[in-house]
């Protein structure tokens, strides 16, 4: 599957059909995120509201922009090892041509120990301008739309509490934190060399 950012791009002016819970279930894969894609793609640029996708952890529930996502993959099986890596850090993968860092969002979030690495799940492959990073999920949930109006700008949710990572909340949305990628991606990239370099 390729990158959201390699897609044809849609005629924004051209809406897509808003899809019933029933509609998305009777689709397979590849149909529901080529359906996300072009939803992600069909929104004017001065629009008010974004789609979001619901990560399902173990800890609790979080919500990821799609414009976020670049791909989503089954949880790798094998990954590959780096020495002196922080435990939140499953390994490196090589993807697209390039070496992504690969990280249990649930272990991140929470930094604690008492959650294992686990195997299964969803493989979110997330990009910013200067930084890409796969994130490891349990699950995934439905896909809603928000509107701007309606983020709390708050950063603390009784949904899922975080230890010392409210500076990636970007607010939240019916008590489920909103996570702000751009600023997981440079924190963890700096945490990943930090242990790196003096490991």
């Amino acid at each position: 599957m390729p990158p959201f950012s390699e897609q044809p791009k849609m005629n924004i002016h051209t809406p897509l059909p808003e899809l019933n819970i029933q509609d998305l279930e009777q689709m397979n894969d590849e149909e529901f995120w080529g359906y996300a894609r072009q939803r992600a793609h069909s929104l004017p640029e001065m629009s008010s509201h974004a789609e979001y996708i619901e990560c399902k952890l173990r800890s609790g529930t979080c919500l990821i922009a799609l414009r976020d996502l670049v791909e989503v993959l089954p949880s790798p099986h094998r990954l590959g090892r780096l020495p002196d890596m922080p435990a939140w850090m499953s390994g490196i993968l090589a993807w697209r041509g390039e070496t992504i860092a690969i990280v249990n969002l649930d272990l991140y979030l929470l930094s604690t120990p008492a959650l294992s690495q686990t195997a299964d799940g969803m493989l979110l492959v997330t990009r910013t301008a200067s930084h890409t990073c796969g994130l490891l999920v349990p699950a995934l949930g439905l896909t809603t739309t928000i509107e701007d109006e309606e983020i709390a700008t708050r950063t603390t949710s009784a949904n899922l509490a975080f230890a010392d990572n409210t500076g990636i909340v970007a607010g939240i949305y019916a008590d489920i934190p909103i996570l702000n990628i751009s600023a997981l991606l440079t924190t963890l990239a700096q945490q990943i060399g930090t242990a790196t370099d003096h490991g």
